[in-house]
């Protein structure tokens, strides 16, 4: 009895052994990745099958931020194209498209206090829902320029019409009608506002 005793802590001392050192396997490549050879490669065989005949080669693979940071180079018909990317250490997640977070803050903050600004000034940006030209010129004041858009849709054409706006986009500004599409320069030297 004594000797299956110490045979069951001896088996039980082994299955503790192997657990452990799968668990710390698994924090290990957790916490700091698996080499950067196999991440290489992961990159490589993930662009080649997803552009075959087109050979990749990642010509640099740093660390930045937690992530690593590579830079491409991939040679198939259509040519040499260079791209950079981020995958995760693990070599699991991967992005081309990386948020930038504080330059991402400081961008949408100079935006809202330059609409802001356009706002405190009276701008109006006059136009219709669906229409390209319209969409352009919200798109270049970006999410904030709702705020100074009048909308001339269906029943809200008078609102066009009593700003006597006869043509879409129109920017009302200080008694003057300006019709098209204008840059952010245009604002800026149109009513002093800064982005």
């Amino acid at each position: 009895m004594q000797k299956s005793r110490i045979l069951v802590i001896a088996v039980c001392l082994v299955l503790l052994g192997l657990l452990l050192a799968i668990s710390t396997t698994g924090f290990i490549t957790l916490c700091f990745g698996i080499p950067k050879s196999k991440v290489s490669e992961r990159i490589k065989t993930l662009y080649e099958l997803a552009n075959p005949g087109t050979s990749v080669e990642v010509l640099t693979l740093n660390e930045e931020s937690g992530l690593y940071k590579a830079l491409i180079k991939a040679v198939g018909p259509a040519g040499t194209n260079y791209a950079e990317i981020y995958i995760s250490k693990d070599g699991k997640l991967l992005t081309q498209n990386v948020i930038f977070v504080e330059q991402s803050i400081q961008q949408m903050k100079r935006l809202k206090d330059f609409v802001d600004c356009l706002d405190s000034k009276g701008v109006r940006i006059f136009g219709l829902s669906n229409q390209t030209a319209t969409l352009l010129q919200l798109n270049v004041l970006g999410v904030y320029s709702t705020k100074l858009y009048v909308p001339c849709d269906g029943d809200l054409v008078v609102n066009c019409v009593q700003a006597n706006v006869t043509q879409v986009p129109s920017v009302v500004f200080a008694g003057r009608i300006e019709p098209g599409v204008k840059t952010i320069e245009w604002f800026e030297s149109a009513t002093g506002c800064k982005y």
